[in-house]
């Protein structure tokens, strides 16, 4: 509304300025809010508001269809319909901005022109801004007509199928919050319903409002991405785009209108390069692919704006790295929502991360569905990419940028991967001294027994100079050898030493003729002689013997442990 202002207000810090007109396209909210029982209501305002933005955003489709129908009938020597006839052709057009499903003779439409779309919504932010006061009253109002106001434009227009009817009231009543939400909420003096709204979004968790705010923030650096993709495919495919007008062979008012009808489908062009830089990429028509990585197109349409798409040879190169791009703008919606969680928990960014990819890629696989549907009979049934694909891919890529600068933005994290790294120094210079170390020995071990010199002896083999174990000695007696200088050697019997023959007392045994008795006569040592009772000796060679030794030195022993018959005989004679 157009307000006109007749001079300065007492309390107006410009007073002193010279009284002039001075026009306003925004009425004072605080004015607005303070008398609203001028209009019968806050609620009146949202209905005018409402019915304001129906009639605005139905004027920029049906006007210019009239006067593409008046310039078609002055060319014309015989009209056969009036410029009456286009205006329901603009209403249905205006329907399926809405997402009303355009039925036509050949073919079901389900695209959704996205530049309706936005004017439409455009015109509801408006209205919410000049006319409708910022009351909770007022906004439900305001959504109930608007949802109303498109019910009865369906009716109007002959969409009277339960299909069209539903999608007439959800697509109403979706434009109308949107614009509403942006014009009131947003606005340079927000009224009660702000604050209502402030208080109802401080309940939430602060997890979940860092999550929104970086979600919002990803979505709209993709969305910026996309438009400059989509300014530089129509910089590069000009004259491509040109040669197409050229074969159409349009006049100025066909050339106009079809300017205006592609403005409706270049926010579409623009959501489907989203699409190519998340990596999934688009299709136009049965048989197509543009991505990223692979490029395949066939014959399209005669319009102009498709002469834009990437060409085959596009395909691969540096664009697959697109993606990358994605996580950027995850990147900066984590760090956007990083400013508010120094005081969380660590973990909770790892939720506030999921929450930003969630979001972003919830908006992006909306935007796809609405942009994605039938365009046309035939090979054009299939145009736009995989809503659910597509949002999948944003989340995982925006959410792993999200990830990335919260978890770096952390002083834990900062901690940990400070004492990880003087972990892993300490281990690499504990493994170079255990190399070192085990180098030194391997050296040592060079000279071993397979490299001994000529007076060294290895393990287990004696040298010249070093006697071994079963090899005696200059100075060490062997088992079977007595030292030098002793008279006898020692004998041993089980483990026990007894004396030898040499040192042991000898026995005489006489027998006294016609007595019979014998007596054992001798007490110094002898060197030879008979066992008591001649009973045979058993010394430790004996014993030797028995258990199989063969040295000559036990044999000797054996055999003079045993008397000789001459002893026995001068026994005897005795």
């Amino acid at each position: 509304m157009v307000g006109v202002n007749r001079g300065p207000r007492s309390d107006d810090p410009t007073s002193g300025r010279p009284v002039g007109v001075r026009r306003t396209l925004e009425q004072d909210t605080t004015t607005r809010s303070d008398e609203p029982s001028s209009l019968g209501g806050p609620w009146v305002s949202g209905v005018l508001g409402a019915i304001q933005a129906i009639a605005f955003s139905l004027a920029v489709v049906v006007v210019p269809a009239i006067a593409m129908a008046v310039a078609a009938n002055a060319q014309l020597s015989a009209s056969t319909s009036g410029w009456t006839a286009a205006v329901p052709v603009a209403s249905r057009l205006w329907l399926l901005g809405h997402g009303v499903p355009l039925v036509t003779g050949i073919a079901t439409v389900t695209l959704v022109p996205l530049g309706i779309t936005a004017a439409a919504v455009f015109a509801v932010f408006v209205s919410a801004r000049r006319t409708i006061v910022p009351t909770r009253s007022a906004f439900w109002s305001a959504a109930a007509t608007y949802t109303v106001g498109t019910l009865l434009v369906a009716v109007s227009t002959g969409s009277t199928s339960g299909l069209q009817l539903t999608s007439a009231v959800l697509g109403g009543l979706a434009v109308a919050l949107v614009g509403l939400c942006w014009g009131l909420l947003t606005g340079p003096e927000p009224g009660p319903l702000a604050d209502r709204a402030s208080a109802l979004a401080a309940r939430l968790p602060q997890v979940v409002r860092d999550g929104a705010r970086g979600a919002a923030t990803a979505a709209a650096v993709v969305a910026l991405l996309a438009g400059l993709l989509t300014l530089l495919w129509v910089l590069i495919g000009w004259s491509t785009v040109g040669d197409v007008l050229s074969d159409l062979r349009l006049d100025a008012a066909s050339s106009i209108s079809l300017g205006i009808a592609q403005l409706a489908l270049l926010p579409n062009l623009a959501v489907f390069a989203g699409t190519w830089l998340a990596g999934p990429g688009f299709a136009v028509g049965s048989g197509t692919h543009f991505g990223p990585d692979l490029v395949t197109s066939a014959p399209l349409p005669a319009i102009p704006l498709l002469g834009a798409l990437p060409a085959p040879s596009a395909g691969g190169g540096v664009g697959v790295w697109a993606p990358v791009l994605v996580g950027v703008a995850g990147v900066v919606g984590g760090w956007v929502a990083s400013r508010r969680t120094e005081h969380m928990v660590w973990w909770h960014t790892v939720v506030v991360a999921a929450l930003v990819g969630t979001g972003a890629g919830a908006a992006a696989g909306t935007m796809v569905a609405l942009a994605s549907g039938v365009a046309g009979p035939g090979r054009l049934a299939d145009v736009g990419a995989s809503p659910i694909y597509l949002g999948a891919c944003v989340a995982a890529q925006v959410g792993a940028g999200a990830l990335l600068v919260l978890l770096v933005t952390r002083a834990e994290v900062h901690a940990a991967l400070a004492a990880a790294w003087r972990s892993v120094r300490s281990r690499g210079s504990q493994g170079a001294d255990g190399e070192r170390t085990a180098a030194g020995e391997g050296s040592a071990d060079k000279a071993g027994p397979d490299k001994a010199g000529p007076g060294a002896a290895g393990p287990g083999k004696p040298g010249p100079d070093k006697p071994g174990p079963d090899k005696p000695g200059p100075d060490k007696p062997g088992p079977d050898k007595a030292p030098a200088g002793s008279s006898a050697a020692a004998e041993t019997t089980g483990g026990a030493s007894v004396p030898s023959r040499a040192d042991a007392p000898s026995t005489e045994t006489v027998s006294e003729p016609g007595t019979g008795k014998t007596t054992a006569t001798g007490s110094g040592p002898k060197t030879s002689g008979a066992s008591p009772t001649g009973a045979p000796r058993t010394s430790a060679v004996g014993a030797a013997s028995s258990l199989g030794a063969t040295s000559s030195g036990s044999a000797s022993a054996a055999s003079a442990a045993t008397p000789s018959d001459d002893a026995q005989r001068a026994s005897d004679d005795v």
